[in-house]
């Protein structure tokens, strides 16, 4: 049975749809199905569910957190692969281990073209095997993962880029493979006030790239690495 995909968009203005939608279509799914608002759909129609990223901090209450938080557990029973961007990946855990699970970044908004490593064992990719430069905006982190978590991915500025979860079916990363080099400097142009208001060299930003095609190799792994549990 092909893959059917729900990619819940968090983003304020519905612009991350499209960056991820170009990824997922990149494999063979029946279907995608996007979250604009309103009501989520059953999720028991799909085999993977994709959390966006949003200009919204996690640290504060969303309208839609409470049914996000249903959904999130329910995915889990149902053996539905998850994978959170960003914000995304912040909504995880804090749906998973409570509102301790999330803070302000500690060491600042991370922003850029930035290295991460590798760290423990689970992941394997060769593209990264030497770490990666990829595109980084968050102001807020996590601090608590789901147990029997692994860290997979990690740098100096904030400890948990990546973890994965094979109990609960989790793969989610803090950084933005959505974002290819066009996309990510376009994103640092339109938000320069905001980012240079927090100290961030904007053009030195922009002086940055990624070292890999970042959407092809994450969101491909997670839909191959990581399959709906009992249904085929």
């Amino acid at each position: 049975m092909k893959p059917s995909v729900l990619i819940l968009d968090y983003s304020t203005d519905k612009s991350e749809t499209d960056y991820v939608k170009k990824y997922i279509q990149e494999t063979p799914v029946s279907g995608v199905f996007v979250y604009h608002g309103g009501q989520i759909p059953d999720v028991n129609n799909y085999t993977h569910v994709i959390h966006t990223g949003s200009a919204l901090s996690i640290c504060k209450d969303a309208e839609f957190f409470p049914e996000a938080e249903v959904l999130i557990h329910r995915c889990i029973e149902l053996g539905i692969a998850q994978m959170g961007i960003c914000y995304g990946h912040q909504l995880l855990c804090r749906a998973l281990c409570g509102m301790s699970a999330v803070r302000k970044c500690v060491n600042g908004p991370e922003v850029g073209w930035n290295h991460v490593g590798l760290c423990g064992s689970s992941l394997v990719i060769d593209e990264i095997l030497d770490g990666c430069r990829i595109f980084e905006s968050h102001f807020d982190e996590v601090t608590m993962l789901p147990e029997g978590s692994e860290i997979v991915l990690t740098n100096s500025h904030t400890e948990i880029q990546a973890f994965m979860n094979k109990r609960f079916n989790l793969f989610s990363v803090q950084f933005h493979p959505e974002f290819d080099l066009a996309a990510g400097n376009k994103l640092i142009e339109n938000d320069r006030v905001l980012f240079e208001g927090h100290g961030i060299d904007v053009n030195k930003v922009l002086e940055g790239s990624p070292s890999l095609d970042a959407g092809r190799t994450f969101f491909g792994y997670f839909m191959r690495g990581f399959k709906r549990k009992g249904k085929q």
